[in-house]
């Protein structure tokens, strides 16, 4: 199921500064952020800065007991954050896709589009904006990334065995949307519960992270497996293959278990 794409050309996208409006002005106080770090983050490197805040002035630490005010406004501040950068990144979007001459536009020149890890690829053209183009899947995501350049393999993980897969670059704070871009173009659209897993690997760390477990989300807890690195890739691991079955049971069981509890 993985494709091979035809390379064309396309026209670059002006790159968007993240709006920094007066409205999040006492949210970057509270988290302690001038203007200029936030607009250079990425949403994981907020919720890192958030973390060390909210353990620094836990009400639980002895120092801070009475003061779980001032938890709940760094949360709350984290929140109103994360929210503006959501709502920027679905800006860019937009405006790359009403741009008169824009990254949608192909040609069949020899140049790879920028979202492309397949430099090689004979297909770039965008049929439909839906995930079940790969072409859309991995245009989307690279953008969702802010341009990253790290190369990411995506594997689809049937009943029994590796399905689907692709490579897209990306970044660890939309492993949660690979995982839904996968479920869509392994099912092509279709019956999607016959996914049971998606798995992505770095190419930098050649670490794999299970990101997405019978229905559950994990991206923003992914899982590392280990997997015979000997063998090429996750879906060349036969030993692999024939554990992870038992793993999702396992993780099925846990939360079924964290239901009733």
């Amino acid at each position: 199921m993985y494709h091979q794409h035809r390379t064309t050309r396309v026209a670059p996208v002006a790159d968007k500064q993240m709006a920094i409006p007066k409205k999040i002005e006492p949210a970057l106080r509270e988290l302690q952020l001038t203007t200029a770090q936030y607009g250079s983050m990425t949403q994981t490197e907020l919720r890192g800065h958030w973390r060390a805040l909210i353990k620094q002035f836990h009400p639980d630490r002895p120092e801070n007991r009475g003061r779980a005010a001032d938890a709940g406004a760094i949360n709350a501040a984290y929140d109103t954050l994360r929210q503006n950068m959501i709502e920027h990144e679905q800006a860019v979007l937009e405006a790359a896709a009403n741009a008169p001459d824009n990254i949608w536009k192909h040609d069949r020149a020899a140049i790879a589009p920028p979202w492309q890890p397949d430099k090689n690829a004979r297909n770039n053209v965008i049929q439909v904006a839906s995930y079940r183009d790969v072409n859309y899947l991995k245009k989307r995501i690279w953008e969702l990334s802010k341009g990253s350049q790290e190369i990411y393999t995506i594997n689809a993980f049937g009943r029994t065995n590796f399905e689907g897969r692709t490579r897209v670059y990306g970044s660890q704070d939309v492993f949660d949307e690979m995982a839904k871009a996968m479920l869509i173009w392994n099912a092509n659209g279709s019956i999607l519960e016959l996914t049971r897993a998606v798995l992505v690997s770095s190419q930098s760390d050649h670490t794999i992270y299970l990101i997405y477990a019978d229905g559950k989300s994990m991206g923003h807890n992914p899982i590392p497996l280990p997997y015979n690195k000997r063998a090429g890739s996750p879906e060349e691991d036969k030993e692999l293959q024939v554990k992870l079955p038992l793993i999702l049971d396992e993780i099925r069981d846990l939360y079924a278990r964290r239901s009733v509890a």
